[in-house]
């Protein structure tokens, strides 16, 4: 598979030198794009179509973003699925606890986290007649169609790498949104409400994508220094004095400065 590269939000753009200085400019980081293609029926999310891609990097790179996540999706989750009124329908309460094991649950609320929105696939008996399964999908894997008329979301398409996916729809599978079709797959997509968005929902820590960002380049300067085996940016010369024999006077004999340096 070809390499995609998907840290395209900030790229840093070096400067002529200044004397020995090297100057380096970021450019202002910028909130991802939701993009309507006219000939596409899906809504892309972010530059190359793979925000989420990029939000994986970051969670990868940064090990404070990493810890954060980790820890909040824990405290999302809790104790699991539970409801305040189980003793009073037994029998629901045991058909809900089986449809969700803790595994989907769990994946959930990480995507949640992590990706600002996730999705449930809703698997139907045969004659449709009951819901047999709930099974987590990964939200990376999914884009939003192109809202009807009335504003309504009535599927979503599926591909297992978008950064593969041109303007055809190979490798693309439709699976309708839940309430929208009789077939017996469908998909229930979880986003909070963000002023501005309407597809999806960007990360709740938004504003500290750049310093997770940051974490990584740090690391990285480090270790590129330590694999080189020195930092050619701030090498410490070491000179040793002349000897006492080296020195020169001057004629009222004091020690000249040109030869101590």
């Amino acid at each position: 598979m070809a390499k995609h590269n998907i840290n395209k939000y900030r790229q840093p753009k070096t400067a002529k030198k200044q004397g020995k200085v090297h100057v380096v400019n970021f450019s202002s980081y910028t909130r991802p794009e939701v993009v309507e293609v006219q000939n596409k029926d899906w809504i892309e999310y972010g530059d190359d179509n793979d925000y989420f891609g990029y939000l994986i990097d970051r969670y990868n790179g940064s090990p404070t973003n990493n810890a954060a996540i980790n820890g909040i999706a824990d405290m999302i989750y809790g104790k699991g699925l539970d409801a305040v009124n189980g003793d009073k329908n037994p029998e629901q309460y045991a058909e809900m606890k089986s449809l969700f094991s803790k595994k989907c649950l769990k994946s959930v609320c990480y995507d949640y986290k992590m990706m600002g929105n996730a999705a449930f696939q809703v698997i139907y008996s045969k004659d449709r007649t009951r819901i047999a399964q709930v099974e987590h999908i990964p939200v990376q894997l999914l884009r939003a169609e192109k809202a009807d008329e009335k504003g309504n979301i009535k599927a979503y398409y599926y591909s297992n790498d978008w950064s593969e996916v041109s303007n055809s729809r190979k490798n693309v599978k439709r699976i309708p949104a839940f309430g929208f079709s009789k077939e017996n797959i469908e998909i229930v997509y979880i986003k909070p409400y963000k002023a501005g968005y309407f597809y999806y929902s960007p990360v709740d820590y938004q504003g500290g994508i750049q310093y997770a960002e940051l974490e990584e380049e740090i690391a990285n300067y480090h270790i590129n220094n330590i694999q080189n085996g020195l930092i050619t940016e701030c090498l410490l010369m070491k000179k040793e004095l002349p000897s006492s024999k080296e020195y020169t006077t001057s004629s009222q004999g004091q020690v000249t400065q040109g030869d101590l340096y």
